[in-house]
């Protein structure tokens, strides 16, 4: 008799150095909605994190159904890291489970640990590799950053010189992984020569994140209350035409901006210029880095959501991923007309856009927004809604993940 031909199970390891799933960052939400996708397929997920792999006594700690993370089993294990331990024992347990396995490497700074995962498991062990590509280094080496003195400036450009060739040999790694995903279409312009496969998944939602209460009426009397969420730089943000934009509006109206999120001491001490600079001392507050988690809640205390990146190399082929929870957020948004911010933004009608780099253009806006707040948040928010359930939600990209890691197969699951 012939023999059965079985189909090995497929599942998903999803690698970082960094921490991608309990950090406070836009990065580890998308790791968690990458996870979920894939689970929609019936690919069982494992997220392998370096400094949770001490020893080779491994086991699966269940985050949600279908989605885990790796730890180390013994409570007595060695305190510190060992990158060719790591190798080892997450190899070990890939091999030990015979499944039709890949490997999704969700990128940090530490390229060259990147490229070590790259070379060991996908031509050391023989397991599909593939990456995920979702800002372009080489911009962030070469962004400018504002310097007191003419030494501080000479560090910077070398420090930058240093980056961008670092970041530039890491590009060359590209046509090595079985393929590429990439967030922007900025970026999937730029590397579709190189990679051997790509496709392009925007910011990913959860429809059941979304809070379809009423938008809160605005009170005339009271200040506008703006927020960002967000890694705090400078240099990225657009805090510059921000802080300017908003010295304008007092003109006419009372703002505040209430910033959470990660922020460094360099970028604290430039943002406290700003605000002595145009006179908003009194009128920005810092409300830390705060769980994830609890940002629905603190949304809901504004009445505006604010992205306001300026054009540069760096914006121009990111894509940011804190849009996707401040259009599910029952709250409106103003973003500025960088990457593929335009291309699921309309003005007035899901959200508010305006081209970068104008503080008079954002002030103009702010004050539209404001005039018509109360006969207009609520469709464009309704509105919001739609576009995240039609274009980023997910399950939308389940099927997409899956036939892009096991093509042959139609990703279809036995």
């Amino acid at each position: 008799m012939p023999s059965k031909h079985y189909t090995l199970k497929k599942e998903a390891f999803i690698l970082s150095t960094g921490d991608i799933i309990t950090g406070k960052t836009a990065g580890s939400q998308r790791v968690m909605k990458i996870a979920k996708s894939l689970r929609e397929e019936g690919i069982e997920v494992f997220i392998c994190v370096l400094s949770n792999i001490k020893s080779d006594k491994i086991e699966p700690v269940a985050l949600v159904p279908g989605i885990s993370m790796l730890m180390s089993k013994e409570e007595r294990v060695v305190k510190r890291t060992c990158m060719v331990n790591f190798l080892s024992y997450v190899a070990g347990y890939i091999h030990g489970r015979n499944t039709n396995s890949v490997i999704y490497l969700y990128p940090t700074t530490y390229v060259l640990k990147d490229f070590i995962y790259l070379i060991y498991f996908k031509y050391f062990n023989k397991i599909k590799f593939f990456c995920e590509i979702n800002e372009l280094r080489t911009a962030i080496a070469t962004t400018p950053f504002p310097a007191r003195n003419g030494l501080n400036r000479t560090r910077n450009r070398i420090k930058a010189f240093v980056e961008y060739f670092k970041y530039k040999a890491n590009e060359f790694q590209i046509p090595l992984y079985d393929g590429v995903v990439v967030i922007s279409t900025a970026l999937e312009r730029r590397f579709a020569g190189n990679a051997r496969r790509i496709i392009r998944v925007p910011i990913l939602c959860d429809v059941n994140d979304i809070d379809d209460r009423e938008v809160p009426m605005l009170n005339p009397d009271a200040p506008f209350k703006i927020c960002f969420a967000g890694y705090i730089k400078y240099e990225k943000e657009g805090f510059n035409i921000l802080y300017e934009s908003l010295s304008l509006l007092k003109q006419s109206y009372k703002p505040e901006l209430y910033l959470y999120g990660k922020q460094e001491e360099k970028d604290r001490c430039l943002l406290n210029k700003l605000a002595d600079k145009y006179g908003l001392r009194d009128d920005v507050y810092y409300m830390g880095n705060i769980d994830p988690g609890d940002l629905p809640d603190e949304f809901r205390k504004y009445n505006l959501l604010i992205l306001p990146r300026p054009l540069n190399r760096r914006t121009k082929y990111g894509f940011s991923t804190k849009l996707s929870e401040y259009l599910v957020s029952g709250i409106p948004v103003l973003a500025t007309d960088v990457s593929d911010n335009a291309m699921y933004i309309r003005d007035s009608f899901n959200g508010y856009i305006i081209p970068p780099g104008s503080a008079s253009v954002m002030a103009d806006k702010l004050q539209e927004i404001i005039r018509n707040y109360n006969c207009q948040a609520d469709r464009v928010v309704k509105n919001a809604h739609n576009t995240v359930r039609e274009s980023f939600d997910y399950k939308i990209y389940s099927k997409v993940y899956a036939e892009f890691f096991w093509p042959d197969e139609g990703g279809e699951v036995n």
